[in-house]
C-alpha cells in the first residue's frame, strides 16, 4: 500500500497519535466520508479505493510497529518539501506569520506544524506585515452599511441642530445616549414623535426622524450598523483634520501633532495600539510624513477608559479622569470576579462589558428622572441598569438617592405624573405649585408650557360655553375644554345639563376558538365625541358605571372582551359617554356564556397507534373523545382531563377520524362546547436520519450530505435558534414548521443537495423524514461562515480528559464549558462549569486538557478566542457528547415453556442478571418484530413491559404466549425510557434463541 495511513486518516504524525480509541474513531468516520462521498464527480473513484483498502489501514493502524513506520514516512514525506520551501523563504533567519498561513494553506498543514519545523530549523517567527492599504480602506475609505441612508437624513435633522439620532432623542442634557438600550431608544421615539402633531414642515421632519430612529434602534444589529456609520463619520472627521493641518505643514505631521489625533481616535477605538496604527496607514497612504516615536510605543503608564478618556496612571490613579469610573473593573459574574482593564470588550467568563456601557447610561437617565421627580421612570432605569450591571456600587448609590427624594418628597410627585397623564391639569397644577413651595430648585419648563396652554385653552371653549344658548354649540365647546383639561371647573356642571343618548341594539357573540366574548351595538344618536364605556358583572346585571368590573373605553360600536373565564354568565352594560357624562346604560337581558374550545389539537403518528395532544384545558372541564372509521359508527372512547390521549391496537396504513370537545359544568348543569375534528393514520415510521454533515462550497453557498439508507421522503429544516426537538423525537409536521422553517435546498443526489445562506451567523440545520403528516428529527448540524472549533475525539489519557480539536485560524485560546445535564446555553451559561485554556497552553499539550474526571457524562460546547481590533470575541461553540457513565450492564436470556398434551400453558420466560448482587432492574419493554429481531424499538410492536424493581440474584419474568402469535415472532428487551441508555446496557446472553414462534 502506497497510501501513508497517518496523512490518509488526517491523524497528527509528529508526536503520532497512539491512542487506539482516538483511531478506531477517526477510521469510523473516514469510512462513513468516503462511503457517503463515493459517488463524488471529481474525487469518487479515489474514496472507493480508500474504502476498499479499510481492512489493511485497520490492521497496519492496530500494530504499534507498523505505526511507528507510518508515522516516520509522513515525517519524511512532508517535512522533506516543507523544510526546502521553510529555507528558501526564511533565508533572513525569518518569517512573518502570514507567510507562514499562507504556506499552512496551501500544503494544508496546520500553522502549528509549520511553526515548529520553523523552529526546528532556526527560522524566527516575525508579526505580520502591516497592510497600510486595508487599514486605510478599512477605517477610512470604505462606506459602511447604509452610509447613504444615513447621510439623506442630515437634511432632516439640521431643522433641530442635532448631527445624529442620540442628540435628537435626548430629552435634556443625558451622556451616552448611544449606550442606551434599544428598548429605551425606542421608547424615546415614540414619545416625541407623538409631540410633532402639527401640520408643518417641522413637524414632516420631526415625525421622520423619529421613524428613522424606530427603525434604527428596533434591535441590536440594526443599532451597531447605526453606531458603525456615526464611528465612521468621527474617524474621517479626525483623519481629515489631520491632513488639513498637515497640508498647511508641507505634507508634514510632528509627534506632538499627532499624538492629538492618536488621542482622538483612541477615544473612538478604546484601544490606543489600533489608534496609532490607523494613523500611520492614513499617513502612508495619503503621503504624509509622519515618524512615531519609539520610545512612545508602549505606555505601561496609559489606562483607556469605556468612556474612551486616555489615563496617565504614572500618579497611581485609579479613576478616570474624565467620567470618574473605574479604571479597573472587578467582573461581575458572580462566579468569575476577575479584574479586568476596563476597556475591555468581553471577560474569559464570557461577561460581556458593553453591558457596563448599557448600565451607566440607564443610571445617567435615572439620575435624570430623579431631577424631574419622576420616580417611577427612575425606578424602572434603576431595576434594568441592574440586570446589566448585578451588584454595581453606582447603581446602589443612586437608589439611596432616589429613597431618599421619595421620602422627601411622598407621593405628591406621582400623583402629579398620573393627573397629567390624564388630562386633570387643573389638579396637577396644584401640586406641581406644592412641590415647588417645598423645593425651589424644582423646575420643568415643558411640563409648566403643557399645563398653562391645556388650562388656557379649555378655558377658552368654556368661556364660549357659557356666552352662547344654542344646545349644540355649548355641547361642542364643553366636549372641546373637556378634550384639552379634563377637570376645568365648571364644564362637567354645565354639560351635565345634556346627557347624551343611549346606545341601542347590544348583540353579544360568544366565541369559544378565541375564548373572546364580541360585543357590538348601534350608535348614540347624540352630537359631539361620543365614548362607550363598557362595564362587565358576573351573574347580574349592571345599574351604573360602578357597579361591575371596567373592561373598556372605545370610541367606536364594538368590543372584544378577552379577559374572561369559560362556563360564566356574563351581564353588559354599554354607556355612552360625552365630556365625562355618562346616558343610562344598554343592557342584555340574557347572559353571555362561552365554552371555551379545546385547542391546538395535533396528531402524531406511530406503529399501530396514534398519539393526540392539546393544549391545558380550563380547570373543572372534561374532554369527551370519539372514534370512527370510513362507514363505521363513531364510538366514545375516552374521558379525561389531561392534554393528551394514546390511541393503541390500531391497523396501520388506515385512516381514522376523530371528534373531541369540552363538557363544563355550569351551574350544576353540563354543557358541552361545539367540538372539532381531526384525522389520522398510524403507520410504521421510518428511522431518523442518523448523519448529516453541512460544509461551506463556496461564499454563501453549502452543500449538505445525509445517509439515506431508506431512500425515505426527507426534508431540510433550518432554524437560527438551538431545535428545541431531540434526535429521533417524532412530532406533528405542522407544529416543526411552526418553529423551524423549511430549506429551499437544490437536490444534487437522493441524499445531498445545496442551498444559500448570507448571514455570518449560525445556522441550525435538520434532516427530518416526513410521514403521514409526522416527522421523525434527524441528525442536527450548523452552517457557519465563522471560524469556528472541530472537535475530533475526546478521550481519557492519564484520568485526565483530552479534547482534540482542529484549530480555527486565528484563534488565540479557547474557552470550555461542561455541563452534566445538558449542552451549556451559550458562552455566558452560568450553570456551566468554565475552563480557559490559552493557545500556548494547547499548542504545548496538542489538546485541550479538563482535570475534572468524573463518573459522569460531559455535555462540552467548545469556543475559539480571536482578538479582533483588538478586542476580545468568541466563535460559535461546538458540541460534544462525552459519555463517561458507568453503566450497569444488564444480561437477559429468553426460553420458551410450551404446553404438554394440551395441558398447562406456553409461555416465553426471560431471566435477568447483572455483573452486582443486587441492582435496581429500570421499566423494560419487550417489542416484538415478524421475520426479524426488532432493531430499533420506535419500529416495532410492544409486546410486553416489566416494570423497575429491586432484583437480588437473577429475575425471572414468564409472559403467556398469545394463541394467535404470528409465525416467525422474534423478541428483543429495550429500555423503556431511552434517557437511562448513559446508565444501562441490556445484553442479550450468548446462545438464547430471541424466536418465540
Amino acid at each position: 500500500m502506497n497510501e501513508n495511513c497517518y496523512l490518509l486518516l488526517e491523524l497528527d504524525f509528529d508526536p503520532p497519535v497512539e491512542d487506539q480509541n482516538v483511531i478506531d474513531q477517526r477510521i469510523e468516520e473516514k469510512r462513513k466520508f468516503w462511503s457517503i462521498n463515493s459517488n463524488d464527480f471529481k474525487r469518487g473513484a479515489e474514496y472507493k479505493k480508500y474504502l476498499d483498502m479499510l481492512p489493511e489501514i485497520k490492521r497496519i493502524m492496530c500494530d504499534p510497529l507498523e505505526r511507528k513506520k507510518q508515522s516516520e514516512t509522513a515525517c519524511n514525506h512532508v517535512y522533506t518539501q516543507l523544510d526546502k520551501d521553510l529555507n528558501i523563504l526564511g533565508r533572513s533567519g525569518e518569517i512573518t506569520e502570514d507567510v507562514v498561513e499562507k504556506i499552512a494553506t496551501v500544503k494544508k498543514l496546520s500553522v502549528d506544524i509549520v511553526k515548529k519545523r520553523a523552529s526546528a530549523l532556526g527560522i524566527k517567527i516575525g508579526k505580520k506585515k502591516a497592510d497600510f492599504d486595508s487599514d486605510y480602506n478599512k477605517y477610512y475609505k470604505n462606506k459602511p452599511a447604509k452610509a447613504d441612508v444615513f447621510d439623506g437624513m442630515k437634511n432632516f435633522l439640521n431643522p433641530f441642530n442635532k448631527d445624529n439620532f442620540y442628540d435628537f432623542l435626548n430629552p435634556g442634557t443625558i451622556p451616552n445616549m448611544d449606550k442606551l438600550p434599544c428598548d429605551k431608544l425606542t421608547q424615546f421615539a415614540k414619545e416625541k414623535k407623538e409631540k410633532f402633531n402639527k401640520n408643518d414642515s417641522n413637524s414632516s421632519s420631526g415625525k421622520k426622524v423619529c421613524e428613522a430612529c424606530e427603525l434604527t434602534f428596533k434591535d441590536e444589529n440594526s443599532k451597531t450598523i447605526y453606531d458603525e456609520y456615526l464611528a465612521w463619520c468621527k474617524r474621517r472627521s479626525i483623519l481629515d483634520d489631520a491632513k488639513r493641518i498637515a497640508q498647511m505643514a508641507g505634507l508634514e505631521l510632528s509627534n506632538a501633532q499627532g499624538d492629538i489625533y492618536i488621542g482622538q481616535l483612541t477615544e473612538l477605538f478604546k484601544d490606543r495600539e489600533l489608534a496609532k496604527n490607523v494613523l500611520i496607514a492614513f499617513c502612508k497612504v495619503e503621503k504624509i510624513a509622519y515618524n512615531l516615536n519609539p520610545t512612545q510605543r508602549n505606555n505601561e503608564n496609559i489606562k483607556v477608559c469605556r468612556c474612551g478618556h486616555i489615563n496617565d496612571v504614572s500618579d497611581g490613579r485609579v479613576v478616570c479622569q474624565n467620567c470618574g469610573n473605574e479604571l479597573i473593573i472587578k467582573c461581575p459574574n458572580p462566579t468569575c470576579g476577575v479584574e479586568n482593564d476596563a476597556n475591555i470588550k468581553v471577560c474569559k467568563c464570557g461577561f460581556k462589558f458593553e453591558n457596563i456601557d448599557k448600565a451607566l447610561a440607564l443610571c445617567d437617565l435615572a439620575e435624570y428622572s430623579i431631577k424631574k421627580l419622576d420616580f417611577e421612570v427612575a425606578n424602572v432605569h434603576l431595576k434594568d441598569a441592574e440586570r446589566y450591571w448585578p451588584g454595581s456600587s453606582k447603581v446602589k448609590a443612586i437608589r439611596e438617592q432616589l429613597e431618599e427624594s421619595k421620602q422627601r418628597i411622598g407621593d405628591i410627585a406621582v400623583n402629579m405624573r398620573k393627573a397629567v397623564k390624564e388630562k386633570l391639569y387643573y389638579e396637577a397644577k396644584e401640586q406641581y405649585v406644592t412641590l415647588q413651595r417645598s423645593f425651589p430648585e424644582f423646575k420643568e419648563a415643558d411640563l409648566e408650557e403643557e399645563m398653562s396652554i391645556a388650562i388656557e385653552t379649555a378655558k377658552s371653549y368654556y368661556d364660549i360655553a357659557r356666552s352662547v344658548s344654542n344646545e349644540t354649540d355649548i355641547i361642542e365647546n364643553c366636549v372641546k375644554a373637556h378634550e384639552n383639561c379634563c377637570d376645568y371647573p365648571g364644564v362637567r356642571e354645565l354639560i351635565s345639563k345634556y346627557p347624551p343618548q343611549v346606545p341601542t341594539n347590544l348583540r353579544i357573540l360568544p366565541d369559544g376558538n378565541t375564548k373572546t366574548n364580541i360585543l357590538s351595538w348601534d350608535e348614540s344618536t347624540s352630537d359631539g365625541v361620543i365614548y362607550y364605556y363598557i362595564v362587565r358583572k358576573k351573574d347580574a346585571i349592571p345599574i351604573n358605571t360602578k357597579d361591575g368590573e371596567f373592561v373598556g373605553r372605545v370610541n367606536i360600536c364594538s368590543f372584544n372582551d378577552c379577559n374572561i373565564l369559560p362556563g360564566i354568565f356574563y351581564y353588559y352594560a354599554i354607556f355612552a359617554e360625552r365630556a365625562g357624562v355618562y346616558s343610562r346604560p344598554l343592557t342584555s337581558r340574557i347572559p353571555a356564556l362561552n365554552l371555551f374550545e379545546i385547542a391546538n389539537v395535533k396528531i402524531t403518528t406511530g406503529d399501530s397507534m396514534l398519539q393526540l395532544e392539546w393544549d391545558p384545558i380550563p380547570s373543572g372541564s372534561t374532554v369527551e373523545l370519539f372514534r370512527n372509521t370510513d362507514g363505521d359508527k363513531e364510538e366514545h372512547i375516552n374521558s379525561n382531563n389531561s392534554s393528551g390521549y394514546l390511541d393503541s391496537g390500531l391497523e396501520n396504513d388506515k385512516v381514522y377520524n376523530y371528534r373531541l370537545y369540552l363538557v363544563y359544568n355550569v351551574n350544576g348543569q353540563k354543557q358541552a362546547s361545539k367540538g372539532i375534528t381531526i384525522s389520522g393514520i398510524p403507520t410504521r415510521l421510518p428511522n431518523a436520519i442518523e448523519s448529516l454533515s453541512v460544509n461551506l462550497v463556496q461564499d454563501n453557498t453549502f452543500q449538505a450530505v445525509w445517509e439515506n439508507p431508506e431512500n425515505s421522503e426527507v426534508q431540510v429544516y433550518c432554524s437560527t435558534d438551538r431545535p428545541e426537538y431531540k434526535f429521533r423525537e417524532v412530532v406533528p409536521q405542522s407544529m416543526l414548521d411552526s418553529k423551524m422553517r423549511r430549506l429551499a435546498i437544490t437536490k444534487t443526489a437522493y441524499n445531498s443537495g445545496t442551498f444559500q445562506f448570507q448571514g455570518d451567523g449560525l445556522l441550525y440545520i435538520s434532516a427530518v423524514v416526513i410521514k403521514s403528516g409526522s416527522a421523525v428529527i434527524g441528525a442536527i448540524s450548523r452552517a457557519s461562515k465563522g471560524k469556528t472549533v472541530t472537535i475530533k475525539n475526546i478521550a481519557t489519557v492519564n484520568d485526565k480528559i483530552h479534547i482534540f480539536t482542529d484549530s480555527p485560524k486565528g484563534a488565540a485560546g479557547f474557552v470550555v464549558l461542561y455541563r452534566f445535564d445538558k449542552y451549556p446555553i451559550d458562552i455566558c451559561d452560568e450553570k456551566a462549569i468554565r475552563k480557559y485554556i490559552s493557545l500556548k497552553q494547547y499548542q504545548h499539550d496538542n489538546a485541550l486538557i479538563i482535570n475534572d474526571l468524573k463518573q459522569k457524562n460531559y455535555y462540552f460546547s467548545v469556543f475559539a478566542e480571536f482578538s479582533i481590533d483588538g478586542e476580545k470575541d468568541y466563535s460559535s461553540g461546538a458540541d460534544y457528547l462525552f459519555e463517561n457513565a458507568s453503566k450497569e450492564v444488564i444480561t437477559y436470556s429468553i426460553s420458551l415453556s410450551k404446553k404438554f398434551f394440551r395441558f398447562g400453558e406456553s409461555s416465553v420466560k426471560i431471566d435477568f442478571e447483572a455483573e452486582n448482587e443486587s441492582f435496581i432492574l429500570p421499566d423494560i419493554d419487550i417489542v416484538s418484530a415478524v421475520e426479524h429481531i426488532p432493531i430499533f424499538k420506535d419500529s416495532a410492536k410492544l409486546f410486553y413491559s416489566i416494570p423497575t424493581q429491586p432484583v437480588t440474584g437473577s429475575l425471572q419474568v414468564k409472559i403467556p404466549l398469545p394463541t394467535n402469535i404470528e409465525r416467525e415472532t422474534y423478541i428483543k428487551a429495550f429500555l423503556k425510557n431511552k434517557e437511562l441508555q448513559s446508565y444501562y446496557q441490556l445484553k442479550l446472553k450468548f446462545n438464547s434463541v430471541s424466536k418465540i414462534s
